[in-house]
């Protein structure tokens, strides 16, 4: 009797060993994608190490920027304050003759009603003048019966009285003025160079 081989089994068989090295090929295709999958992540994560280092470089750039803009609208301000200070100076300086001229023509006695009514009104204009450059922060630096400092004070004649201190001013030949703590111009003095000083 001869055996016969029935259909069925022997196509399972085959089933079973194409499927076999499929299972194979996916497995391998799963691991070559895996593999993918983790080189493009690990350059993911190397672009994002590059971005985040990056960004920490253009924000310390734009914070030394911020620092750098507020220095110099600082430095402008200042700028800009001084230039404002050196013309207030320059023109208060250029003033001084006009105050000196003022000051001599009020020292004047007038003998007629004229001139005395001139002389006020001289007085009158060189006070307005005056308040205007008080105003501004203008000081008449005190000097008479105060000690000599040659920070304030300009001696230009040493003079002895016996009735007055040393180093004391006795006269002044012409006013000192000072803007704030700067000196625009001291004041010319005559200082007593002896005398007794426990008076």
């Amino acid at each position: 009797m001869a055996f016969t081989q029935k259909p069925g089994n022997g196509s399972r068989e085959k089933k079973n060993q194409e499927q076999e090295p499929t299972n194979c090929d996916e497995k391998k295709e799963q691991e070559a994608k895996l593999e993918k999958l983790e080189e493009h992540l690990l350059d993911t994560r190397e672009k994002l190490r590059e971005m985040e280092q990056e960004n920490e470089e253009l924000l310390a750039r734009l914070q030394r920027a911020r620092a750098d803009f507020s220095n110099y609208k600082k430095r402008i301000e200042k700028d800009r304050f001084q230039d404002r200070v050196r013309a207030q100076e320059e023109l208060i300086l250029e003033l001084f003759p006009v105050m000196d001229n003022f000051n001599r023509a009020l020292e004047v006695s007038p003998r007629s009603k004229e001139a005395r009514n001139l002389c006020r009104g001289v007085e009158m204009i060189y006070k307005q003048l005056w308040d205007v450059l008080e105003k501004r922060g203008l000081e008449e630096i005190e000097a008479l019966n105060q000690p000599f400092d040659p920070n304030f004070h300009e001696a230009v004649e040493r003079v002895n009285y016996e009735d007055k201190p040393a180093e004391m001013v006795v006269e002044v030949l012409q006013k000192g003025f000072k803007l704030g703590d700067k000196v625009l111009r001291p004041s010319m003095v005559k200082v007593n160079k002896g005398g007794d000083e426990d008076e």
